[in-house]
């Protein structure tokens, strides 16, 4: 089976878990070819790259045509119609702004507007022949009819697995008898909203004022073992998410998260020990942090595995839907 996997995120964000995800797939035997563009640096990357995509349609050398966002779908289904081709298309739809619909990150850009567009976004499930949606919460918020799935993104156990709290620590330069609160994200991203996680801190500092809250942002793939490693607890304040991989992450390295409640996060984290969802009342995080702070989730990546969210699980469901697209 041949896969053409067109995607503007194939290289961006910390996770890189489009990468992770076409790693898997190769990994079990498919062959698969990427085109991406990178639309961070400009979205002008979205023409620039169709006549790619184009030409790669109609060479008709892919069974699968499997694309990552609503925009990018829209492209690929119009570059059908110029070739005619049938190639049949898969999305995956991982699209937090479709359950911000109070518009807390919706910024004044004509761009953000169509971004949390629900019509936009049932519109290019539609024209899809088939949607994974990396969460029940996303398929609700979208509620459109139509051959699915719902296939969290996995998590790589190979790399993201329990260290030395104190080697971890010692190589990053933290001090060893600090309570550590890891904060994953980019403070600067709004829909991460760090303020709140500030205010939580700000309360958990009045019991524990030496502790230290450290934040994600320019820290690399590699090193985010490290990081997970050496907090005590990671911590996620987030208006809304998707499939968040970093409390995946956070689990497989068996420390305990406390989030509020955000995409799928809910779901991962239950029965899972010293983990908690909580409201967005900084109180009630820093009640959960302090009670977290001297236990690790023993138990999550066992609780990861049953969840099949590992890269390799998830990598055989995508390919399953593969098979159901093509009637095998």
């Amino acid at each position: 089976m041949r896969v053409l996997v067109v995607t503007n995120m194939y290289l961006s964000g910390n996770g890189n878990w489009v990468a992770e995800q076409v790693a898997s797939l190769r990994a079990i035997g498919l062959d698969v070819d990427v085109i991406f563009f990178d639309t961070q640096k400009t979205r002008l990357h979205y023409g620039l790259s169709f006549p790619r995509m184009v030409r790669a349609v109609a060479m008709g050398k892919h069974d699968i045509l499997h694309t990552h966002h609503t925009y990018t779908l829209i492209l690929v289904d119009l570059a059908r119609k110029l070739t005619g081709s049938r190639i049949p298309v898969v999305l995956t739809n991982h699209e937090p702004e479709a359950m911000d619909r109070e518009g807390k990150t919706r910024t004044w850009h004509p761009t953000s507007h169509l971004r949390h567009s629900l019509r936009v976004k049932r519109f290019a499930a539609r024209r899809a022949d088939f949607v994974i949606y990396v969460s029940r919460q996303l398929s609700d918020a979208l509620s459109v009819n139509g051959r699915q799935a719902i296939i969290p993104c996995g998590v790589d156990l190979e790399r993201f697995k329990p260290l030395d709290q104190r080697q971890c620590r010692q190589q990053l330069g933290i001090p060893a008898d600090k309570k550590v609160i890891f904060f994953p994200a980019n403070p600067r991203n709004r829909r991460k909203r760090f303020e709140l996680a500030q205010a939580a801190h700000g309360i958990v500092r009045n019991d524990l004022p030496s502790s230290l809250m450290l934040t994600g942002g320019g820290i690399s793939a590699d090193m985010m073992p490290l990081w997970y490693n050496a907090a005590d607890v990671v911590l996620q304040t987030s208006f809304c998410e998707a499939s968040p991989t970093v409390v995946k992450e956070a689990l497989a390295c068996e420390v305990p998260v406390i989030s509020t409640d955000a995409g799928d996060t809910r779901d991962v984290v239950h029965d899972v020990p010293h983990c908690w969802v909580c409201s967005d009342d900084p109180r009630e995080l820093a009640t959960r942090i302090l009670e977290a702070s001297s236990h690790r989730a023993v138990g999550a990546r066992k609780h990861l595995l049953e969840k099949e969210l590992s890269l390799e699980q998830t990598g055989r469901r995508v390919m399953q839907v593969y098979q159901r697209v093509l009637g095998g």
